[in-house]
């Protein structure tokens, strides 16, 4: 089913039951290792959940942006940062950094 918005395109149902914004496509190029790691998260979450908890089908897209949203809500440093790897190091910088809950 296509509906569409007043200030776009047109949008898949899913996307309007889901997010309150439409999706935006992207295509990005990963290692073999990190497509392997997607796949294993998915096949895991896949495998391991019950009936009741089979309300959306998780794919690697679903990983992906539950990863953007996780790493967007850190304080991070993204000052002078000269390549992928001082990224990566200050992302885990500031996973380190996060305060766990008390449990």
């Amino acid at each position: 089913m296509r509906k569409t918005n007043d200030n776009g395109p047109a949008l898949r149902f899913n996307d309007i039951e889901v997010h309150s914004e439409p999706s935006v496509r992207l295509t990005v190029p990963v290692r073999p290792d990190q497509e392997e790691a997607l796949s294993r998260t998915v096949r895991i979450i896949s495998q391991s959940r019950s009936k009741q908890n089979r309300t959306q089908r998780i794919t690697k897209a679903t990983v992906i942006r539950a990863y953007i949203d996780a790493l967007s809500s850190l304080a991070v440093d993204l000052e002078e940062i000269p390549d992928e790897a001082a990224l990566l190091e200050r992302l885990l910088k500031a996973i380190r950094q996060r305060p766990r809950p008390i449990s």
